[in-house]
């Protein structure tokens, strides 16, 4: 009589779930967030300058100071010149990595690739209206690693 063998797993891997968890907290958080941001750009962006930089100014003078006052007045000025536009980038960013682990969370390969593009796409869109010296390592390395992560679970997925 030969051994039985082992079962194959049903259901979607504990990793893909896991994963999958965080990945819906996080994108939820994040559609709220610049779902907003689109709707406060476009009203910042239907206010004349003076009058952001009068709302705006005081504020940046409280909390920056030298070098960091220059970085957050060139923010303030990308802000009020693109702000809809990069709300808009980073919105959609998040919409596409919501679908791609929607698509994971089923079983679906194209949810890997779709996510991946978004993630790593992600990391540099912003940058077509942010200057690079913007970028990050914190955000990048994040979405690289759980990019990673769900890479090592595409054997599960059709």
């Amino acid at each position: 009589m030969e051994p039985l063998e082992p079962a194959p797993p049903t259901g979607r891997p504990q990793l893909i779930t896991n994963l999958g968890i965080l990945t819906f907290i996080n994108t939820g958080f994040f559609v709220l967030v610049y779902g907003m941001g689109v709707l406060g750009m476009a009203g910042v962006q239907s206010m004349p300058r003076d009058e952001f930089d009068s709302i705006v100014q005081p504020q940046l003078d409280r909390y920056f100071s030298g070098p960091q006052m220059e970085d957050a007045l060139l923010m303030m000025d990308v802000v009020y010149q693109h702000g809809f536009a990069l709300m808009g980038i980073l919105f959609l960013r998040t919409l596409l990595r919501l679908a791609g682990a929607l698509g994971m969370w089923r079983g679906r390969m194209w949810g890997f690739y779709l996510y991946a593009f978004a993630q790593l796409a992600g990391i540099f869109a912003p940058h077509l209206i942010l200057p690079w010296k913007f970028l990050g390592l914190g955000g990048p390395l994040v979405a690289v690693a759980m990019t990673a992560l769900y890479g090592t679970q595409r054997r599960f997925l059709s």
